[in-house]
């Protein structure tokens, strides 16, 4: 039941938040944007309703999946993964993309997307293991909101702006909406760093080990997704990665590096393709 209720939270959370923006401050926009994170910490409260309102774009392009049994699988695996990241204040919901692109998606305060093709794709618990880890290694690591912090302008706010804008409360509402934007065509067209998504890869890798899954699954699943890059299956997921050989390359010289090479642990590929095979 608990993760019945984790799935229907999602659609509420997610889908019960809006606010009205006046013409006026539209013009405001890109300095609100600054004044979010320059005059407001950046505390767990704001980055959830940050992460809702980014969920609801990637909501209004991918449907979700109405498969109550995959959906609480995925839930059970990805919290168990979520306990590592240090951050029980974080409520982590998990969902799946009703879409044959292959993907995944994190989006801050602790929401895990993973498309219905890239399932389709996975061999073991293992590889869905290591999918999982790295989106939430993003969100652990608050990579889209360190991006979006480096791309705002060092230009000084006024107190006239917020006047302007009627009051912090307001501007701080008017910079989440233009943060959604800039956050979800992060995830749909620019992607994050090379560097940010290699440390979410090995730290992907760490978290395999130390729940004593089978590492080497993860690289295998990698190496799987190069013909369909090619093939133009999972068009947003190559606009917005390093090249599979890269990411490759970069954690099997860091498998190497800490002499982890000989580790193997469990991939549970009966369970797995028995809820996966469920119609």
């Amino acid at each position: 039941m608990r993760h019945i209720r984790n799935y229907l939270w999602l659609y509420i959370f997610i889908f019960c938040s809006g606010f009205a923006v006046s013409a006026q401050a539209q013009e405001f926009r890109q300095r609100a944007h600054h004044f979010f994170w320059k005059n407001q910490e950046a505390g767990t409260e704001r980055e959830i309703d940050f992460g809702r309102g980014v969920s609801a774009k990637i909501l209004g392009k991918y449907p979700l999946l109405r498969d109550e049994k995959k959906v609480r699988y995925i839930s059970r695996i990805g919290t168990g993964i979520s306990a590592q990241l240090g951050r029980p204040e974080i409520r982590y919901y998990f969902g799946i993309l009703d879409t044959e692109e292959i993907n995944a998606f994190a989006a801050p305060g602790g929401y895990v997307f993973i498309t219905h093709g890239a399932l389709k794709l996975m061999r073991n618990e293992a590889q869905l293991a290591g999918v999982l880890a790295h989106e939430l290694a993003h969100i652990g690591q608050k990579h889209i909101i360190r991006k979006l912090k480096l791309q705002s302008t060092d230009t000084s706010l006024t107190s006239g702006i917020a006047q302007v804008l009627g009051g912090a409360t307001l501007a701080a509402k008017i910079a989440l909406e233009r943060l959604n934007d800039l956050a979800f065509k992060m995830l749909m067209e620019e992607g994050l760093s090379k560097e940010d998504e290699a440390d979410a890869d090995q730290k992907a890798l760490e978290m395999l080990i130390t729940l004593g899954y089978d590492p080497q699954s993860y690289l295998n699943f990698l190496q799987s997704l190069k013909p369909h890059l090619s093939q133009g299956g999972a068009e947003v997921l190559s606009k917005t990665h390093p090249t599979i050989e890269f990411r490759y390359q970069s954690l099997s010289e860091f498998i190497s590096r800490h002499n982890l090479d000989k580790i193997q642990g469990k991939k549970n590929e009966n369970r797995f393709k028995k809820i996966m095979d469920t119609p």
